[in-house]
C-alpha cells in the first residue's frame, strides 16, 4: 500500500504548478548550499555552534510550515479514504510514510548533514554521530510537518486554529509584499553572524533547547569526551520522534463519526436580521446583517479576516525592524485594507450551493441588495481593526508626515476593494470543497490564482488617482493640496466601489443561475458573455473543470488503492 500512495502523491505533484515546483527546487538547493556555506565559514568552534544551531531550527521551522503556506500540495488526506475498506492505522502509516518520499524532504536532510562540518573540525571521530543525529532531527522535522498539517485542519473548527493559520497566512503574504525588507537587513547582517553567531542569552538558551539542535550539542559533548551526554541527547531525540510518529499515526486514521459543532449561546429571534436594530430593515440591511455575521462566525471567513490583519501587522514589525524603512511601517493599516478585497474575492463560492437562495428570491432589486450589503459588510469588519493597526504603527514609527497621504489612501483603497471583491466573485466564482467537508485552511477557495491578480490589478487601478496625488502631495507639501488629497481619495473610494459595484450588479442580474450551475455541476448551460469579463469567467470555469477531472482520476486511484491493499 505504502508503494500505491507513494504514486498517487506523485501524481498530486505531477498536476500542480509545474513553475512554483521548480523554483521550490532551485530555492530548496540554495538554502542547502548557503547552510553548509555558514558552517564553513564560521568564525571558530563556538560560533559555528550557534550558527548552526540557529540554521537548524530554521529548517525545521520551515519544514513545518511548508505544506500549509504551499496549501498541501502533494499532501494526502486521511478523509480521501474514510469510506474505503482499508485498516485505518495501515492507512496512516502508509500516508506518514509519503510524507518522506519528496525532494523537499531530501533538501531537509541535506541541510542536517551540515553537521558534518562541525564534526570534522571539533573531532573526526564524532563524525559518526552525525550520520545518527542527521536523521533523527530528519525525521523530526518531517514528521513535525505533516502533525503541524494534521493539527491545523482539525483546528480550524476553533478559534485558536483559525488564529494560527492566520498567523502563518499573514507571514507569507507580508513576505510577498515586503520580504525585501527582511532580506536587505539579513544580507547587512551575516558577516556579523558569522563573525560574531547570534547575540548570548534567551536566544542562545531557546535555540539550545530546541529538539533540532540536541545533535550539534551531542558532538560537542562527544568532542569534550562526554560520550554518554551525547549519547543521551540523540536517545532523547529518538524517543521524541518516536512519540511523535505515534502522535501522527493517530491524527491520521481516518474517522467516520465526524459531526457538526452547535453553538450556545446565541440568540434566535427576528432581531437578528436587522442587527438588533441598529441596521435598516430592509433588504440591504438583511444581507449586511447575515454577512456580518458569516465573516464573524464561519471559520473560513474568520480566517480571510484575521490573516489580513495579521498581514499589515507582520508588514509593519518588518518595516520597524528594518531601521531604514521604518516609516513604510506607517503604512502597515493600508495592507489590511488592501487585504479586505483579495479576502472577499470568492464569497459567492464560500457560500456554495446557498447561492440557490439569491434565485429562488431574485426581484428587481435583489441584486442591488446583495452586492451593496456584502460591500457594506466587508468595510464593517475590517475598518475597525485597520484603524486601530494605522495609528497602532504611526505612534511606534513617530512619522506623523505621512497621516495625509495615509487618510487619503484608506477610503480610496477601502472603495476599489470592496468592488473589486465583488467583479472577482461574481465572475470567476470558485467553490473549493464542499462546506460540509472542509478540513484544512484553503479548502474554502478553489483555483483562486488568476482572481488574485484580477483582485490586486483592479484594487490599483480603482486607487491610483489618489496615490498618484498623494506621492505629488508628499512632495510638494501643502495646506490645500493635503486637504484636496483626502477629498479626492473620500470621492475616489466612493466612485470605486459604486462603479465596481454596479458591473458586478449588470452581471449578475443576468447571470446568478449561471453562478449556481458552476458551483453545483462545474459548468455553464448557456453561452458565456464576451469581453474581459467573459474571459475571465471562461478562464476560472476552464481551471475548475480540469480540477474536476484531476478528482475524478484520484477517485478512481483511490479505489484501485482500496482493492489492492
Amino acid at each position: 500500500m505504502d508503494r500505491l500512495l507513494i504514486d498517487l502523491k506523485f501524481a498530486l505533484l505531477r498536476n500542480s504548478s509545474k513553475g512554483l515546483r521548480i523554483f521550490g527546487w532551485i530555492v530548496g538547493a540554495a538554502l542547502v548550499v548557503a547552510t553548509w556555506a555558514a558552517a564553513v565559514l564560521a568564525n571558530g568552534d563556538e560560533v559555528r555552534s550557534t550558527v548552526l544551531t540557529l540554521l537548524f531550527a530554521g529548517w525545521a521551522v520551515g519544514a513545518g510550515l511548508g505544506p500549509v503556506l504551499m496549501s498541501g500540495s502533494g499532501v494526502l488526506r486521511p478523509d480521501y479514504f474514510t469510506l474505503l475498506p482499508i485498516d485505518g492505522r495501515r492507512l496512516s502509516r502508509g500516508l506518514l510514510a509519503t510524507v518522506f518520499v519528496s525532494i523537499a524532504s531530501a533538501f531537509v536532510l541535506l541541510a542536517f548533514l551540515a553537521a558534518a562540518v562541525h564534526a570534522v573540525l571539533l573531532d573526526p571521530a564524532t563524525l559518526a554521530l552525525v550520520l545518527i543525529g542527521a536523521p533523527l532531527t530528519w525525521i523530526f522535522a518531517v514528521t513535525l510537518s505533516r502533525l503541524i498539517y494534521g493539527l491545523l485542519g482539525a483546528a480550524m473548527r476553533s478559534k485558536i486554529g483559525v488564529e494560527i493559520a492566520a498567523i502563518q497566512f499573514g507571514l507569507m503574504f507580508a513576505a510577498m509584499f515586503t520580504g525585501w525588507i527582511v532580506v536587505s537587513a539579513t544580507v547587512n547582517n551575516i558577516p556579523v553572524l558569522l563573525q560574531n553567531g547570534p547575540p548570548e542569552g534567551p536566544i542562545t538558551a531557546v535555540l539550545n533547547g530546541f529538539p533540532s539542535s540536541w545533535p550539534v550539542l551531542a558532538l560537542e559533548q562527544a568532542a569534550a569526551g562526554n560520550w554518554g551526554g551525547a549519547v543521551l541527547l540523540l536517545a532523547a531525540l529518538a524517543a521524541l520522534d518516536g512519540l511523535m510518529i505515534l502522535a501522527t499515526i493517530a491524527l491520521l486514521t481516518p474517522r467516520t463519526d465526524v459531526s457538526a459543532r452547535r453553538r450556545r449561546g446565541r440568540r434566535l429571534s427576528p432581531g437578528l436580521v436587522d442587527g438588533g436594530g441598529l441596521l435598516p430593515k430592509t433588504q440591504l440591511g438583511a444581507v449586511i446583517g447575515k454577512e456580518y455575521r458569516q465573516w464573524t462566525r464561519d471559520p473560513w471567513r474568520a480566517l480571510e479576516v484575521r490573516t489580513g490583519i495579521w498581514t499589515g501587522l507582520a508588514i509593519g514589525f518588518f518595516a520597524l525592524a528594518g531601521g531604514e524603512f521604518a516609516a513604510v511601517a506607517a503604512f502597515g493599516g493600508l495592507i489590511v485594507a488592501f487585504m479586505m478585497g483579495i479576502a472577499g474575492l470568492n464569497v459567492y463560492g464560500q457560500d456554495g450551493s446557498a447561492v440557490w437562495q439569491q434565485i429562488v428570491g431574485q426581484d428587481a432589486t435583489s441584486v442591488r441588495s446583495d452586492v451593496r450589503g456584502r460591500q457594506w459588510a466587508l468595510l464593517l469588519v475590517f475598518l475597525p481593526w485597520t484603524l486601530a493597526i494605522t495609528v497602532l504603527f504611526l505612534v511606534l514609527s513617530g512619522h506623523w508626515w505621512v497621516t495625509p497621504a495615509v487618510a487619503a489612501l484608506l477610503p480610496a483603497l477601502f472603495g476599489s476593494g470592496a468592488g473589486a471583491a465583488m467583479i472577482t466573485s461574481a465572475v470567476g466564482v470558485s467553490p473549493g470543497v464542499d462546506p460540509r467537508r472542509r478540513v484544512g485552511p484553503n479548502d474554502a477557495n478553489g483555483n483562486i490564482g488568476l482572481h488574485l491578480w484580477v483582485a490586486m490589478l483592479l484594487i490599483s487601478i480603482g486607487a491610483a488617482p489618489t496615490g498618484a496625488l498623494a506621492v505629488f502631495s508628499l512632495l510638494n507639501p501643502s495646506g490645500w493640496l493635503t486637504a484636496a488629497t483626502v477629498v479626492v481619495g473620500l470621492l475616489n473610494g466612493w466612485l470605486a466601489a459604486w462603479l465596481f459595484g454596479r458591473i458586478a450588479i449588470a452581471y449578475l442580474s443576468t447571470r446568478m443561475p449561471d453562478v449556481f450551475t458552476r458551483i453545483r455541476y462545474g459548468q455553464v448551460f448557456r453561452e458565456r458573455g464576451g469581453g474581459v469579463l467573459g474571459w475571465i469567467e471562461g478562464a476560472t470555469l476552464a481551471g475548475e473543470q480540469k480540477a474536476q477531472a484531476y478528482k475524478q482520476k484520484q477517485r478512481q486511484a483511490k479505489i484501485a488503492a482500496g482493492k489492492d491493499g
